[in-house]
Formats: structure tokens, C-alpha cells, sequence
């Protein structure tokens, strides 16, 4: 086939980008860090959530302000936030109707938004870690090889 020829190339066959076929390791890595984020998320717990973000140093530095940068953009959508979510219930008992007031909580559909939002963040910076460290493995396998001995 016409243009083949260069598929076969010592450029091409040694090529500079890294796989991207996951490991047993990576995968166990991204696993867990989806797990600690998911406890935290959904739990309301902060501490799984750091232990997370720790574990995703250094993609956290970028991955932790973006899902603040969402949450804050989500919050934006009318109905998300508590104000815009009130609401009044009534229920006629035998002494007399009895009405309640539902006022601060956010929207249902905010809360899991949010959630899956912070899980995904964190399992994408893992995966940007595992990304990273195979960037740096591969240039520093091409270094050592190019290194004069």
C-alpha cells in the first residue's frame, strides 16, 4: 500500500510516546484512589477525600481547583442552589391541616451531580498520574539509551 513505507521506520518503532495499556498496577492504583474518593464523596467525609487527593499528587494540584471550578459552575444553574429549592408541603390530620416548610437543602439532582463529579475528578487525575509516570519512564529510558557510554 502507498505510503507504508515509513511505518517501519527506526523513528516510528521507537517511538517517544509510552502505552497506554494499563497494568495490573495502574489499574489497582486507579481502583483504589476511585474507591477513597468515592467513600469520601459519599459519605460527606473529608478525610478520605485528602487521603485521595494525596494520593494524586501531583495531578490533585490542577484536579482539586477544576472540581471547585465545576461545583461553583453547577451551583450557577438555577434550581441548584438551597434558596432555589424550597418548598411546601401540606397534609390534612385529624386536628388540622399541617403544613411544612422544606428550606436549605439543595437540589437532588446537584447533590449527585456533585458527587460524581468529585469521584470522576480524582479517578481522572489517578489516570493522569499513571500517564505522567510512564512519560517520564520512556524519556528517561531514551536518555539513558542516547547517553554515551
Amino acid at each position: 500500500m502507498p505510503g507504508d513505507e515509513s511505518r517501519h521506520t527506526p523513528e516510528v518503532e521507537h517511538s517517544r510516546v509510552p502505552s497506554v495499556r494499563p497494568t495490573l498496577r495502574s489499574s489497582a492504583y486507579v481502583t483504589a484512589v476511585a474507591l477513597i474518593a468515592a467513600v469520601g464523596f459519599t459519605g460527606g467525609s473529608p478525610w478520605p477525600i485528602l487521603l485521595a487527593a494525596i494520593l494524586t499528587l501531583p495531578a490533585s494540584i490542577v484536579a482539586v481547583p477544576c472540581y471547585y471550578l465545576a461545583y461553583g459552575i453547577l451551583a450557577l444553574i438555577p434550581g441548584a442552589n438551597p434558596s432555589s429549592s424550597t418548598g411546601s408541603a401540606m397534609q390534612y390530620a385529624p386536628a388540622g391541616p399541617i403544613t411544612s416548610v422544606v428550606t436549605g437543602e439543595p437540589a437532588a439532582w446537584f447533590s449527585v451531580t456533585a458527587l460524581v463529579v468529585g469521584i470522576l475528578t480524582m479517578t481522572v487525575a489517578a489516570i493522569l498520574n499513571v500517564l505522567l509516570r510512564r512519560a517520564f519512564e520512556a524519556r528517561r529510558v531514551e536518555q539513558r539509551s542516547r547517553a554515551p557510554q
